[in-house]
């Protein structure tokens, strides 16, 4: 072989090397008005679709650094100096997009804007913002998905927690104790016996103060008057909340404190047509992936329902005031989700499984949950919808409602009248089934004793059924049901 020839093959080589390694990001202009005008599905009530500021009003706002953070250790195991070392260091800003290279690189900045804190308070005096059973690292390392675990230093010699991040609500613990990113997350733990009693015991101010936050977070004046609402926040009723919250499941600000949706997976949401479990965002690009996570980090709260602006103020589900993502931050963590993949799959593809799968097949599962995605990702309306006909045009819809409780779909500021048909990818690392995270196993799902009332499903305190609708696979022998459900865990 010629010099030349050996010359052009190393040419080539390096060249094709070289354009593997080259990534032009195609960053959109997030906040865009016309984009803003197609983003969303209407709410159930037409004329009570969030109007967010304009673009020239968000441009304006402040972009959000993204701070290098430490770890919070467990009282007692911090290294002699730890917190003095710290007041020690300097700030240091870790997000800068004009060093990002490679697609690689891109992904791992977004996994930066993940984890971000962007609501920031002073650490408490022992460095715990908010107690968690999980225990910390042999290090003494507490788990930094949880809400104040990470230190913030914004100013040299002063230290702050945050709260607010992706990650906390999106982070599930194994069975193996390892962190699943984007995976549902746990976010609230059972509440203790004093916790409870505390709640019982709030003074009439503090009351007053949780009527005010919840009417913020959860009011939906065309449905309920503030009145109405803030009198039936009672502290014998924030008890009963309180003690029935779960794993897997939060009332997130536009929905409701009474019909919480449960946390959904990341995991595979570039396949997703519609977000939120009401199918509120049409997901068409990266870019409405990002327009969901800046409303969701409290411009939702800080828009008009009509006449009815839920603040004029951040609140907590809000960012630092003032502050926003920019744009190369949020197109950043979209293709961070976008890269996330799921664990391996320990339940095995056995005769019981196979069985399983002709089951799902021949009950017409596969209508809805269409492989290979296991979701045909349709809108499907809630129990006494009337579909709007330019919806049908516009709008992936099926003809069929499966009855469940149509609370958060008619009832809420994210209300739109559809649930999404969900993805059935996972169902073997999740839990909380159906929105309302109603049952904690799918053994509970299709057990037709759900549908009675007074049901109790295991694992969950202080919550009774029945839980009604989706009664499909609710007649199967035990045999076929257990089939079934081997199969769904090979997903």
């Amino acid at each position: 072989m010629s010099r030349t020839s050996v010359a052009a093959i190393v040419f080539a080589a390096f060249t094709t090397l070289s354009t593997a390694q080259t990534f032009q990001p195609e960053i959109p202009r997030i906040w865009d008005e016309k984009e803003l005008e197609r983003f969303e599905v209407p709410l159930a009530q037409r004329d009570r679709s969030p109007r967010y500021m304009t673009p020239e009003e968000y441009y304006k706002l402040k972009v959000r650094p993204i701070y290098r953070t430490y770890p919070v250790y467990a009282t007692g195991r911090e290294p002699a100096g730890y917190i003095e070392s710290l007041k020690q260091k300097e700030p240091e800003i870790i997000f800068d997009a004009s060093k990002l290279k490679t697609k690689e690189d891109w992904i791992q900045a977004g996994k930066l804007v993940f984890e971000s804190e962007p609501l920031l308070f002073p650490p408490p005096a022992n460095g715990v913002f908010f107690p968690t059973p999980l225990p910390p690292s042999k290090e003494g390392i507490l788990p930094e998905f949880i809400p104040g675990n990470r230190y913030i230093i914004r100013k040299k010699g002063v230290l702050e927690v945050g709260i607010n991040s992706c990650a906390g609500c999106h982070t599930r613990v194994m069975p193996d104790g390892s962190y699943l990113q984007g995976a549902q997350g746990v976010v609230d733990f059972p509440n203790s016996a004093e916790d409870l009693r505390r709640a019982a015991e709030m003074k009439p101010e503090t009351l007053q103060r949780r009527q005010n936050s919840q009417w913020i977070l959860y009011g939906a004046p065309w449905i309920e008057s503030k009145e109405q609402f803030q009198a039936a926040v009672t502290r014998d009723a924030i008890v009963r909340r309180l003690a029935a919250e779960r794993s897997g499941v939060i009332a997130r600000q536009g929905t409701s404190a009474t019909h919480p949706p449960h946390i959904p997976s990341l995991i595979g949401i570039q396949d997703r047509k519609y977000l939120d479990s009401t199918g509120l965002v049409r997901h068409r690009s990266i870019g409405d992936l990002a327009r969901y996570a800046v409303t969701n980090q409290g411009l939702d709260t800080l828009a008009h329902y009509g006449d009815f602006q839920p603040s004029t103020e951040e609140t907590p589900f809000s960012s630092e005031k003032g502050t926003r993502y920019s744009d190369e931050q949020l197109y950043a963590l979209g293709l961070y989700l976008y890269s996330l993949k799921p664990p391996p799959n320990p339940n095995p593809v056995d005769d019981r499984a196979r069985r399983g799968q002709r089951i799902f097949q021949q009950q017409g599962c596969a209508t809805c949950h269409t492989p290979p995605l296991y979701t045909n990702n349709k809108l499907t309306p809630a129990l006494g919808f009337r579909v709007p006909e330019d919806l049908r045009q516009t709008d992936d819809i099926l003809n069929i409602s499966v009855g469940t409780d149509p609370t958060l779909a008619l009832k809420t500021r994210r209300g739109t009248g559809f649930y999404k048909v969900p993805s059935l990818r996972g169902v073997w690392f999740r839990n909380a089934f159906g929105h309302g995270g109603w049952v904690d196993t799918l053994e509970e799902w299709f057990d037709a004793a759900r549908l009675k009332e007074g049901f109790v499903p295991k694992g969950i305190r202080g919550v009774t059924g029945p839980v009604r609708g989706h009664e499909f696979g609710l007649k199967l022998s035990p045999a076929d049901r257990e089939a079934l459900i081997a199969f769904l865990r090979t997903l």
